[in-house]
């Protein structure tokens, strides 16, 4: 019989041997050549962290905007904007720091966007601690001194946060101690958001290196998490913070969430739509002027109209991914047209125009690669950003395709081709 230590050597060396193309960071977020398998040897679950609304291969900051490589514009009900130094997105500097991650099992108590969950007591009760260290992105340097994101090499993996690849956030194996049973299912994920800035804003007579901090540091820009945490327009504000946690909720027809015990070596990606979805909004002041103007996520949900309130917009959407059984998609068909995307949803899944896809890929011309898609039937859409020009896909074009992905897929290509015009 093959012990225990053996069986895990082997599966991980077979998974090596299967994506030993991957160039991706390791454990630590240091630059390497060594597959994302590598990085499990230590530790079973690989947890990735992705801030954008595609898997794989999203759109660069140069093609922001159909192209232009500029922010999106609030088009209405703002008051005007001071548009003062913008910069180009490619040069917007952006900087995040994550409390931690937390999963949970208990759907029930869960219901309603975690309105049940009033205590510490019961917080604690609910919530899976799987990823309690705090973790600090940022796209360029806000200090010269010594900082949180320099020690924690955040950007490097700021980059791989935005470039489909994933930052490596280092996590607890939610099954660690066994191997054999049923596969624990989990329904929420909660990404805890402490400060997130974008660093370019106005606001007349006001520095904003003076009342803008990050890390401890001044810096220019807003910090719109107190603007993302609830929608615009919203009254009662009892409820929890919509980015504290950024929550993720299994829906009808989805799955992907269930951790299976035993040794195999596996990913869980958690991801949010924020590089694809940034727009400048501006806020009114009690007179009618304009407060501020700063760059926060799209209202394509709940449309903002001077409100100091912006949220809603930004969502998160987590899968379980065990590469051993997963398969991969080529898919042909695509123009190039930057606003749309391949997406791909399980088969029964509903409200597909307002919520994350399981995965997705602009719908480039030439071939689309889609990695990582778990057994069983799917569809495959077209989806493009048409009726309010945000990034954020609203409409849905021509027929979705059903697809089956086999059992024990190791790796293989499944070819598709489907028009997306």
């Amino acid at each position: 019989m093959i012990s225990k230590t053996n069986r895990f050597l082997f599966l991980s060396s077979f998974l090596f041997a299967l994506v030993s193309d991957c160039k991706v960071g390791d454990w630590e977020g240091n630059a390497t050549d060594n597959p994302v398998i590598s990085t499990l040897f230590n530790s079973r679950m690989l947890l990735l962290l992705k801030g954008t609304y595609a898997t794989d291969s999203p759109l660069d900051f140069t093609e922001y905007n159909n192209g232009t490589g500029d922010v999106y514009m609030d088009p209405s009900g703002d008051p005007t904007f001071n548009l003062s130094a913008l910069p180009k997105m490619a040069n917007l500097p952006i900087y995040i720091d994550i409390g931690e991650i937390r999963i949970s099992s208990k759907y029930q108590d869960g219901l309603n966007n975690l309105s049940q969950i009033r205590t510490a007591v019961a917080a604690k009760a609910f919530w899976d601690n799987v990823a309690p260290n705090r973790e600090v992105y940022c796209t360029q340097p806000y200090t010269l001194n010594a900082n949180t994101c320099r020690s924690l090499n955040g950007e490097f993996k700021m980059i791989q946060f935005l470039n489909g690849e994933g930052a490596e956030y280092p996590s607890n194996d939610p099954t660690s101690g066994t191997s054999l049973g049923f596969p624990s299912q989990y329904y929420y994920t909660g990404t805890y958001i402490r400060s997130l800035v974008t660093g370019w804003g106005n606001s007349p007579g006001v520095d904003l290196t003076k009342v803008t901090f990050f890390d401890n540091y001044g810096v220019y820009g807003f910090n719109i998490v107190p603007r993302l945490a609830y929608a615009a327009g919203t009254t009662d504000k009892s409820g929890y913070p919509l980015v504290f946690p950024l929550l993720y909720s299994v829906q009808a027809g989805e799955a992907d969430m269930d951790f299976k015990p035993g040794f195999e070596p596996y990913i869980f990606e958690v991801r949010m739509n924020l590089k694809e979805n940034l727009m400048v909004h501006s806020i009114k002041a009690a007179d009618g002027s304009t407060a501020a103007t700063l760059i926060s996520i799209s209202d394509w949900k709940t449309r903002h109209s001077g409100q100091s309130d912006i949220g809603g917009g930004i969502l998160s959407r987590s899968r379980t991914i065990y590469p051993s059984g997963a398969s991969s998609l080529a898919i042909t068909g695509g123009s190039g047209n930057l606003t749309h995307y391949f997406a791909v949803f399980r088969e029964n899944e509903t409200d597909i125009l307002t919520k994350l896809p399981l995965a997705a890929t602009p719908a480039r011309s030439g071939t689309s690669r889609i990695k990582y898609i778990n057994p069983g039937t799917h569809k495959l859409y077209c989806l493009s950003d048409t009726s309010y020009v945000d990034g954020f896909p609203d409409t849905i074009v021509g027929t979705p395709l059903t697809f089956s992905v086999p059992e024990n897929g190791n790796m293989s290509t499944i070819s598709l081709s489907y028009s997306c015009p």
